[in-house]
């Protein structure tokens, strides 16, 4: 952990902003909650990135497999009221918890970058006015209450996938 922690920070101090993905397998999580255990199982690492660093949760997206855990460091461009049509790109990083050896790794993902954005602002666009961390459950089925009008969509809300692996 302290090995990832180190070239988080690295990666920070090089970008300034960085988007990170957490990858972890969906049976390590508790089923009655996933939104709150999977925020808790990267917490350590939040705790401290947050010390120094402005860390914002994103979105928690389960899969029967894999969950992915979505937040931004240092993202001062970030507007609620307009995030929505915000898809300007930021560094995508994954941190991945192995299934097998229980060992997490960091690496950078650029192929992602510009997918992940505009897959977070159709997030906020179908939860509408409702504030992140938002909960997509692609097990049980996502539940948009009031998706907000951009003139370019139907009105109908995509189901978002934040990873392809």
């Amino acid at each position: 952990m302290d090995e990832v922690n180190r070239r988080v920070l690295e990666a920070i101090r090089d970008l300034r902003t960085i988007r990170i993905i957490s990858d972890v397998p969906t049976e390590r999580l508790t089923s009655d909650n996933y939104l709150e255990s999977a925020i808790n199982l990267v917490e350590p690492f939040v705790k401290t990135w947050e010390i120094q660093h402005a860390v914002r949760h994103i979105v928690v997206d389960v899969y029967p497999r894999h969950t992915y855990i979505v937040f931004d460091i240092n993202n001062h461009r970030y507007d609620f009221n307009v995030a929505h049509l915000q898809t300007f790109t930021i560094p995508v990083h994954i941190l991945r918890l192995s299934k097998r050896s229980n060992d997490w790794t960091f690496f950078r993902r650029e192929m992602e970058d510009r997918r992940v954005a505009k897959d977070i602002a159709e997030l906020h666009r179908c939860n509408g006015q409702s504030q992140p961390p938002f909960f997509a459950d692609h097990i049980s089925g996502s539940v948009y209450l009031s998706p907000r009008p951009t003139g370019m969509h139907t009105g109908i809300c995509h189901r978002c996938i934040i990873m392809r692996f």
